[in-house]
């Protein structure tokens, strides 16, 4: 093996399985090479990959592949009850806030805060003090940051959704809600297991009961995998039923 495809093994094996190597080499290069010879030539060459014996599938775990690239893009800044509220609410999970805290340090995610995350600090409610847990930044009880948001005030989250604040305790989803699901259930009630809202125009400022379409998780899976969501509502409504007739095209199929 000449020297310079030596390297590029070298560069790119720590982290990957054979298979990924040899595939990554063979286009690289143009060569043919197989993941057991690749195997054979890392240990002859005492090169190490230094993944698990077990290779654990995107969709494996605790969390499928879309749900560990959410929690990843959310992380930071989030405490591990809010961030396992936020999944929760997003998902339909039932996930704890230890469940979420072992999760992140397994895979060794960090949400930047400061102190034990998800847990309330010893010398909360207290400023000025000496005593045992004090410290002269601390905000007494009832004092509010200079971040507080009344109840009622809007802001966007990450992936654009309108929030509404409203109520001041409790989790965060129990907090902060999605305005366009207040409106929606204000009529229809509560959003069911299994279904989403989406906007029909792909709009997500153009919050009207006539723009919310409630769709069921597979439909909005099959939507998004062949982009059925389009910036005009009939189109995407169109998009409801070019799924449904994908979905029972692949029941059929399998039966």
């Amino acid at each position: 093996m000449i020297k310079e495809i030596h390297e590029f093994i070298c560069e790119v094996a720590p982290g990957k399985y054979n298979d990924e190597i040899a595939q990554l080499v063979n286009k690289k290069f143009g060569t043919s090479y197989t993941a057991e010879y690749i195997r054979s030539y890392k240990s002859r060459h005492k090169i190490k990959s230094n993944v698990p014996k077990r290779r654990v599938k995107d969709d494996e775990g605790l969390f499928t592949k879309e749900q560990k690239e959410f929690i990843q893009k959310h992380v930071k800044g989030l405490r591990n009850q809010e961030l396992a509220d936020l999944v929760n609410e997003k998902f339909n999970l039932s996930i704890t806030a230890l469940q979420m805290k072992n999760w992140k340090r397994n895979h060794g995610l960090s949400s930047g805060l400061k102190g034990s995350e998800g847990l309330t600090p010893p010398n909360k409610g207290t400023k000025g003090l000496h005593n045992v847990g004090g410290n002269k930044t601390s905000f007494k009880k009832g004092q509010k940051p200079a971040n507080y948001k009344p109840v009622g005030s809007e802001r966007v989250d990450n992936d654009g959704y309108l929030l509404v604040k409203v109520q001041e305790d409790g989790p965060w989803n129990k907090r902060w809600r999605h305005k366009h699901k207040i409106l929606w259930e204000e009529v229809n009630g509560p959003v069911p297991r299994g279904y989403k809202l989406i906007f029909a125009d792909g709009n997500k400022e153009n919050i009207t009961l006539e723009n919310l379409i409630l769709v069921s998780n597979r439909q909005l899976l099959t939507m998004n995998r062949n982009s059925l969501i389009q910036g005009d509502a009939e189109l995407t409504k169109t998009g409801i039923v070019i799924a449904d007739l994908m979905n029972k095209i692949t029941d059929r199929k399998r039966k």
